[in-house]
């Protein structure tokens, strides 16, 4: 990696407090650096043959009109260097500031004497700080930069080609030359972005970085993808890239009749390009390709036709390894993973997929933002080369071994610590419940029914013949049966699939705290909404010892274990069916629970005794205090 540069952060400040109020933090960036590339340049004015009229000093010089001279002067450098064809006029927005602003500017950075690595280092010091500013504030996504690293240590790479179909400022293309200068290594590159200011500022920071020579393509990867040899894709050695999550494919009809024939594992979903993307990376692969996707938690595991993709995935064998990253990790906010893809596995690693769990390697820096320091890059590149495992950390998986083709290295590495309220990080020992007693899954306890979905066309009203349990309903374990809301629900020929019993076990199946009740003797017809589960148990177990052991900490672990999801957690019926319940006969079941639901009521009586007599001292004492008389109490409460 490049460091962090403290050297340069001041003069940073300066240069957009400077442009501060006269534009968006986009257009300070793209002025920025096009005019720093300007004042680069002038160290390579005998080998692109540049006259003195093509500096900041004449600029300067001139005095007046900047934004026009500043123009003419960039469309003349274009003219003059075939790299920067079309750059400086996708990026040109100084009609924004005042010529008095541009001079200021300008002599600024005119002012800086840094040799060529010194502005490498400036530039990489500006991108950073831009990735680290909100993307809706500065238009550029980027990968953070202990990513890229991360990434190009994994590859491995010796020399030859490496590609980024999804480019964005080309940080990932300049992580791979930096590996390359490192190691003395001929590593030719290519890139394409779609948005074209983008592609522009990717193409500047080459520039920077002397990769003049990187063929860096402007257009849509998915329906126009660059680099092409008449019906096939152009074949690279290394691909890494970093996607743009969950983009809904509007030219879907295109995509899917492709002449590049790349999405032959499976039917594209429409919702989602995030497999459009991993089948294109690994159709641009030679026959001993390896390629790095950095993809979010749900293009692990959702069903549908990313399901089946990834069941063939797995049954050509070219998945390697799965790396769940830290989360928030530097300026992304969901859960991130590395997708290892190898057409040319180790003989060791066939048929097997490695999982690396990372979420714990990372240190802090400025505003709490989370990021790989060199020890955990080292640390996980190890692993994986060396293929460690290391309990719950790293783990080899036989593809036969993969659940329902869910690739969540969370699924395979469990952490045996875990925060549970309200007793804090629990330790567990699920081998020894195992062992000490018969269990058995779930399913086998009973059946499982889903909750209804209530549209907008079913009214809530006082009259309406259903009452629906949300998940407000159900507080500290208990189900508040005498609030539930009244729907008048119509035209669902399945709502009787929906409807609860006394002793049926509800759970909920959406967000982070997992709720669970007991349905008690009610009337009329109730359902569960959709963020619920029921489960109607066989005579063998009894609900309450069912709901006791969910809420302890080891059913809590098991729960939260199964829980999946991007921005929501969620469990489904799957997830439940095959959760160990410990047995007990069920006349034992009923004696234990009746036991203990007697002790728990004896201790709610002392408690509310304690809290009147607490009540009552507060009293003894304002008497005392002189104050009693001040105050009347009307509210009933203890």
């Amino acid at each position: 990696m490049w460091g962090v540069f403290v050297n340069y952060e001041n003069e940073l400040f300066s240069l957009l407090d400077m442009l501060r109020g006269e534009a968006e933090v986009s257009s300070s960036l793209q002025m920025i650096t096009s005019v720093a590339s300007v004042k680069f340049l002038e160290l390579h004015k005998e080998q692109y043959n540049l006259p003195n009229t093509l500096t900041l000093e004449f600029l300067l010089k001139e005095g007046a009109f900047l934004a026009e001279k500043l123009k003419a002067m960039l469309t003349e450098l274009e003219e003059r260097i075939p790299f920067l064809k079309g750059v400086y006029e996708s990026l040109y927005s100084s009609g924004q500031f005042s010529d008095n602003t541009l001079y200021r500017l300008f002599s600024r950075i005119h002012s800086l004497t840094l040799s060529k690595e010194q502005w490498t280092e400036f530039i990489e010091a500006l991108f950073t700080r831009a990735s680290h500013a909100d993307v809706y504030a500065t238009g550029f996504a980027s990968t953070p930069s202990s990513v890229n690293e991360l990434g190009v240590r994994i590859l491995h790479m010796q020399s030859g080609s490496f590609y980024d179909g999804t480019c964005g400022l080309a940080g990932t293309l300049c992580a791979a030359h930096h590996y390359a200068l490192q190691n003395k290594l001929d590593i030719s590159l290519y890139g394409q972005e779609l948005h074209r200011q983008t592609w522009a500022l990717g193409k500047l920071r080459l520039l920077f970085h002397g990769r003049t020579d990187a063929q860096l393509a402007q257009g849509d990867t998915l329906t126009q993808p660059a680099f092409v040899e008449g019906n096939q894709l152009q074949k690279f050695d290394y691909v890494m890239m970093n996607f743009p999550f969950g983009v809904r494919m509007t030219d879907y009809e295109t995509i899917i009749h492709d002449p590049y024939h790349r999405f032959v594992y499976g039917k594209l979903p429409r919702t989602s390009a995030d497999m459009a993307f991993v089948l294109h990376a690994l159709s641009s692969l030679n026959e001993t390709g390896k390629a790095i996707l950095v993809v979010p938690n749900g293009t692990l595991f959702r069903g549908g036709p990313e399901a089946v993709i990834r069941e063939h995935l797995l049954a050509a064998d070219v998945i390697e390894a799965v790396i769940a990253l830290p989360v928030p990790l530097d300026n992304t906010a969901i859960q991130t993973n590395l997708l290892v893809l190898n057409k040319n596995k180790a003989a060791e690693r066939k048929g097997k997929v490695l999982f690396i769990n990372a979420e714990n390697e990372y240190e802090e820096g400025g505003r709490r933002r989370k990021y790989l320091g060199e020890e955990h890059i080292h640390k996980i590149a190890t692993i994986y080369h060396e293929g460690i495992e290391i309990n719950e950390i790293s783990k080899f998986v036989a593809v036969r071994d993969i659940q329902e083709t869910n690739l969540l290295s969370s699924r395979y590495l469990q952490s045996s610590e875990l925060e549970i309220e309200p007793f804090g990080k629990v330790k567990f020992h699920l081998d020894r419940i195992k062992q000490s007693m018969q269990v058995q899954p779930l399913k086998q306890l009973g059946t499982f029914y889903r909750g209804i979905n209530i549209s907008a066309k079913d009214a809530e009203t006082e009259t309406g013949e259903y009452k629906v349990i949300k998940l407000s309903d159900v507080q500290n374990g208990e189900l508040l049966i005498e609030q539930l809301a009244s729907y008048e629900i119509k035209n669902n020929a399945k709502i009787e699939s929906y409807l609860v019993q006394e002793g049926d076990v509800i759970i909920s199946s959406r967000g982070m705290g997992i709720k669970i009740a007991v349905i008690p003797p009610h009337e009329g017809k109730v359902l569960i909404s959709h963020n619920f589960i029921g489960i109607r148990l066989n005579e063998t177990i009894d609900p309450f010892y069912l709901k006791t052991f969910l809420e302890s900490p080891v059913g809590q672990y098991l729960l939260l274990s199964k829980q999946v999801g991007t921005n929501v957690a969620i469990l489904s019926i799957k997830d439940l069916e095959d959760i160990p319940v410990p047995m007990l006969p069920l006349n034992e079941q009923q004696d234990i629970m009746k036991s203990y639901l007697k002790e728990q009521e004896r201790i709610q009586q002392l408690i509310k005794q304690l809290q009147q007599q607490q009540h009552e001292s507060k009293l003894k004492l304002y008497e005392k205090m002189g104050i009693r008389l001040g105050f009347e109490i009307i509210g009933g409460k203890v």
